[in-house]
């Protein structure tokens, strides 16, 4: 149950990070995530966000104090407010670690359970553990943050189970959905909630994706497991998942709502693009050194052409005639795209910007609009502006053989 911490505001509340792990025989060639997850939301600054992590170990590192023999990880503690409710996590992942010398998971002392059953436990214990920053940290420990895991031990509170849904050469989905309805199950047992995290939604594939939503949809679970979409490299609904454990554990009634990867991402990108917008302006009225404008102008224009050379594409993929749009005047190309049934599914509109006729009108302008990348559909290409001697330029490039 959570417990209000004495001495910071907030519930205080132990999350457990859990899913498959192992041997490259077990996990395929990638983890699925786990590390990048708690590695997100317990460091918030994106400076400190590292998508290397540690799973093969020297015999040296896995006795160090970070950590210490065990089979887990202490991530430190953090605290956020959502809806008014201050929270504060502490968060701890479960794996297994792998001896650089055998390539065999190591033996913690006493320890000899699977990873299925020792990964849902809920009393941890483990003497002088220190808090776990990075794979750098390892045997020079004294030069990073030394925080030890509260009084050597902590009681987890709820879980949050990872399901990658992203293609990983030499793992198939039988494995990782054997592994995670272990899991589930043995956690279901517990009563403790437990929250289905779907980590890599930036590179996620059709059948992932269903085969996350089949698992949780088994009648063993009843209904009683969400489903979070997230991407630690994108920043997506990471927060969201932390949030809804901790008003599961809680017992709230009132549930956080969480939007699916796509809606997110794009509320994400909107957020993101408004920002760096308005602190671009801010270097605008109050920086002087012309060498630092042209720098930003360069970069703008750099990216711009880099942008237009897949709007061509996007426009086929939209069935709309590059000679149709080449004819007409741009006011009426605009009209025309706005018009289109898949206009939000290729661009979504953000603040207007002045066309550059000096007339003041908004005629002849998509401003700050994006577009997706052909590529990649949930990829967005943030797109300023497009006069119509731009887009006949565009024409021009996806003419040219092998664009």
């Amino acid at each position: 149950m959570a417990k209000k911490s004495e001495n910071i505001g907030g519930k205080l509340m132990t999350i457990s990070v859990v899913g498959l792990s192992g041997t490259e025989k077990e996990k395929g060639q990638l983890g699925i995530g786990k590390s990048c997850l708690c590695n997100r939301f317990v460091r918030t600054s994106a400076d400190d966000y590292n998508v290397d992590h540690i799973s093969v170990l020297s015999q040296s590192d896995f006795s160090g104090r970070v950590v210490n023999n065990d089979h887990f990880l202490y991530w430190g503690n953090v605290q956020k407010e959502y809806d008014e409710q201050e929270y504060r996590f502490e968060v701890v992942e479960q794996t297994e670690f792998v001896d650089d010398s055998c390539f065999q998971p190591f033996k913690a002392v006493g320890k000899t359970e699977s990873y299925v059953k020792r990964c849902v436990a809920t009393k941890l214990q483990s003497a002088e553990k220190l808090m776990y920053v990075c794979k750098n940290q390892l045997g020079i420990e004294k030069e990073y943050e030394q925080r030890l895991i509260p009084d050597g031990k902590l009681s987890v509170d709820g879980f949050l189970c990872v399901y990658d849904v992203s293609l990983v050469p030499g793992r198939t989905w039988e494995k990782q959905n054997e592994i995670t309805a272990a899991i589930l199950q043995n956690i279901i047992k517990l009563k403790k909630p437990v929250v289905l995290v779907t980590s890599k939604n930036d590179e996620s594939c059709e059948q992932g994706v269903r085969e996350a939503e089949r698992l949780v949809q088994r009648k063993e679970f009843k209904g009683s497991i969400p489903i979070v979409e997230t991407s630690s490299h994108d920043n997506v609904n990471v927060d969201q998942a932390f949030f809804l454990l901790a008003q599961m554990i809680d017992k709230s009634k009132a549930r956080i709502k969480v939007a699916n990867y796509a809606e997110a991402l794009r509320i994400r990108r909107e957020q993101l693009d408004f920002v760096t917008e308005a602190f671009t302006q801010l270097i605008r009225i109050h920086v002087q050194d012309h060498n630092i404008l042209a720098m930003m102008a360069h970069r703008s224009a750099k990216k711009l052409r880099k942008q237009l050379a897949k709007l061509p594409q996007v426009l086929t993929r939209m069935q709309l005639s590059t000679d149709d749009l080449h004819e007409n005047d741009w006011s009426v190309v605009v009209r025309q795209i706005r018009s289109h049934r898949d206009f939000s599914v290729y661009f979504s509109t953000g603040s207007r910007l002045s066309s550059g006729s000096g007339s003041g009108s908004d005629t002849g302008t998509i401003s700050e609009d994006s577009i997706r990348d052909t590529r990649d559909e949930r990829s967005r290409i943030s797109l300023q502006s497009l006069p119509s001697r731009i887009a006949r330029k565009a024409e021009k490039l996806g003419k040219r053989p092998g664009t």
